[in-house]
C-alpha cells in the first residue's frame, strides 16, 4: 500500500511516452503519404 502511488505513477509516465511515440508515428505516416502522392504524380500513376 505504501508504494501504490509509485506504481501508478510509473504507468502514467509510460502512457505519456507511448502517446508521444504514437503521435510521432502518425506524423511520419502523414509525411510518407505526401511523398508517395508527390512521386505518383511525377511518375504518372
Amino acid at each position: 500500500m505504501e508504494n501504490a502511488p509509485e506504481l501508478f505513477g510509473k504507468g502514467a509516465r509510460r502512457d505519456k511516452g507511448v502517446q508521444a511515440q504514437i503521435e510521432e508515428l502518425y506524423r511520419q505516416i502523414g509525411r510518407l503519404k505526401v511523398e508517395r502522392d508527390f512521386l505518383a504524380k511525377k511518375v504518372g500513376f
